[in-house]
């Protein structure tokens, strides 16, 4: 190659240059982006679940010593409640619910007098002229009774223990505390007066004599009663099977105490205050898992 070839290689490269570094540059890197993490949805509700199980006491929660002739009763066995729980975990759960307990309403019936008085009209048959009225004081035979009634509504706070799963089972055990309002009422010596006439006519004059209660409405004889709330707690125990992913029913027994409430209670006659309230109860409940 002669000189004057290399002098215009040279002089080319040098006049390229400039162009080169300005394409350079003008060149932009590409821009990697990151791939957005899948979307993942958050469970609403997880844990959590609703109850409700209705039971039926096999032992009497008001106790009614020796019953005496007319005694009559009218008493529902059955409690029932409503409430909601979380798991924990697999194995401890609690919940809070509201209930009805067994309910107690009895009396005795007996005939006593009524107060009240007499108005005695002789007329005439033929003209219908009132010949003579009186009015006295007078009683008469009416029915007398006397009644009583209990009730009460719980809230509680329960825990429970799951002892694993076994062909379908599982069984549990549980205790709860919470507070029942009780209520209790008794009427004694109530007597329900009944108005009656009677009518007699001789020699052209007829007599109609009507008695008159002192209180049409009736008495309702020395009333008292009186509500509290006290201190509540129960133990439980049974088995539990889940039936789909969110339903399981469950077997129990529960065995129910109100130490400071009180009742009436029918005693041979006599309507007292007793003190306590405990009872057993077999239940059948329902949980539904919110997940």
């Amino acid at each position: 190659m002669t000189s004057k070839s290399r002098i215009a290689l040279a002089l080319a490269a040098i006049v390229l240059m400039p162009a080169t570094q300005a394409v350079s540059a003008d060149y932009d890197p590409p821009i990697y982006v990151d791939q957005a993490p899948d979307y993942q949805p958050v469970e609403v509700g997880s844990g959590w679940y609703l109850r409700g199980d209705v039971g039926y006491a096999f032992s009497h929660p008001y106790n009614n010593e020796e019953t005496a002739a007319g005694f009559t009763s009218k008493n529902s066995l059955f409690d029932g409640s409503i409430g909601m729980g979380y798991h924990f975990n697999d194995y401890l759960r609690g919940d809070l619910n509201f209930g009805i307990l067994p309910t107690n309403r009895f009396g005795d019936n007996f005939v006593t007098t009524c107060d009240g008085s007499i108005t005695t009209t002789i007329s005439d048959v033929n003209t219908g002229t009132v010949v003579n009225q009186t009015t006295a004081p007078a009683s008469a035979p009416c029915r007398g009774s006397n009644l009583a009634n209990n009730k009460a509504y719980s809230l509680m706070a329960n825990g429970y223990v799951d002892l694993g799963t076994y062909v379908g089972l599982t069984p549990y055990i549980g205790a709860g505390l919470g507070v029942v309002y009780s209520k209790y009422s008794r009427a004694i010596g109530k007597r329900d007066c009944v108005e009656t006439t009677s009518t007699t006519t001789a020699g052209g004059f007829q007599t109609v004599d009507q008695f008159n209660c002192d209180d049409p409405a009736g008495y309702d004889g020395a009333v008292t009663s009186k509500a509290s709330y006290d201190f509540a707690y129960s133990l439980a125990a049974g088995l539990s099977y889940q039936v789909t992913k969110n339903v399981s029913v469950d077997l129990g027994y529960e065995y129910f105490a109100v130490p400071s409430a009180k009742y009436v209670a029918y005693d041979g006659g006599a309507f007292n205050i007793h003190k306590g309230v405990d009872y057993q109860s077999v239940k059948l409940g329902l949980r539904y898992d919110l997940w």
